[in-house]
């Protein structure tokens, strides 16, 4: 499975742009500040429906525009599949071969992206909150089911939020509607603990081999850490109850998948805390070859690989090291200043796209 043709619409800084005849390798090259990453965000948002840029989709809008276009022809071996995003100021609307989708979760994932980008060291640096949002991406393309598990919960969690500031206020109210959502919290949200719990020992069946390819005697795993983890709907549900009078206290629910964390555990240290940023880089990059090779031999998909400024941030050996073990069977697009930074067979193999101000 592979992008043939991509179309852009008023897309960030491209009123107009098409690439067609696009193979399984893709190296484009440009200024800083000509688009380069535009393109892989485009392919990024027409399988999720969202921009890896932003918490706001809007900004993927040219100035002035009303609303964007993405236009992907995908070759899935036989037949091609026609896939159409549009977003304007009435939302999103998605169509697969001309057939317009009434569910956004009926369009996205048609391809599996997987993307490195320097922006992604977020994962790392930041809040729980954005390394949630990383797992989250990760298992919707994998398992339609998680969307709604997620979706439910987080209804779930807002309605005993509300529900606990009317409790602080009015302590006479009937707990009976408490413990039923309590109920389907624990319910939900051990199913939800068990989702991601597998997914990362799956990461983790790969990251250590591969991160010894660029530090050979160092050691990474990556730790989930969930207040469900290990224990069943009963124990949750306890759980739960017992720190009932301190959410009332709070108003907010303080108990749940929705406070889950995962670490990366670099020597024996959080890489967060301890690590220096090219030890960060190398980990981020293990993580998403780590993806790959999960899709790959766990859930037999050939995902598309995004690697965003790769060259920039790796030296020649790391970079050859990358490019000699990419599996052909996956179409790769990588974006850099200067085809100097890569082997002359790899160029020579690729289809490159040179871009200029005049795109």
């Amino acid at each position: 499975m592979y992008v043939k043709k991509l179309e852009l619409t008023n897309f960030r800084n491209y009123e107009k742009l098409k690439l067609d005849n696009l193979k399984d390798l893709n190296i484009i090259i440009g200024d800083n500040g000509i688009g380069k990453t535009s393109v892989l965000e485009s392919i990024y948002v027409c399988s999720l429906a969202r921009t890896f840029k932003s918490n706001d989709d809007y900004v993927i809008l040219k100035n002035n525009s009303d609303f964007v276009k993405i236009k992907i022809d995908l070759d899935i071996g036989d037949k091609l599949k026609k896939l159409d995003f549009t977003l304007s100021f009435k939302g999103k609307k998605t169509k697969i071969n001309n057939n317009l989708k009434k569910k956004i979760s009926d369009f996205i994932s048609q391809y599996k992206v997987i993307l490195f980008s320097p922006d992604e060291l977020r994962i790392i640096k930041e809040s729980p909150n954005t390394r949630r949002n990383y797992l989250n991406i990760c298992l919707s393309q994998i398992n339609k089911s998680y969307i709604k598990l997620l979706n439910d919960y987080n209804t779930l969690i807002k309605n005993k939020n509300d529900y606990l500031k009317k409790l602080y206020i009015n302590s006479n109210m009937d707990l009976v509607y408490l413990d039923v959502l309590d109920s389907k919290i624990s319910d939900l949200g051990y199913e939800i603990c068990k989702i991601r719990d597998e997914y990362v020992q799956k990461l983790n069946k790969y990251i250590k081999k591969i991160f010894r390819k660029f530090r050979k005697d160092d050691d990474i795993y990556i730790r989930y850490n969930s207040q469900f983890l290990k224990k069943n709907n009963e124990e949750i549900f306890k759980m739960l109850v017992k720190n009932r009078n301190s959410e009332i206290m709070l108003g907010l629910t303080k108990t749940g998948v929705h406070r889950d964390d995962i670490e990366f555990i670099h020597n024996s240290n959080n890489a967060k805390e301890y690590s220096s940023q090219g030890i960060q880089k190398l980990i981020l990059l293990s993580l998403k070859l780590s993806e790959l090779e999960v899709l790959v031999n766990d859930y037999y998909e050939e995902p598309i690989l995004l690697l965003d400024d790769l060259f920039s941030e790796l030296d020649s050996i790391n970079q050859n090291s990358i490019l000699n073990n990419l599996n052909k069977n996956i179409q790769v697009f990588i974006t850099t200043t200067d085809i100097n930074n890569i082997k002359p067979s790899m160029v020579k193999r690729a289809n490159v796209i040179e871009l200029s101000r005049r795109d």
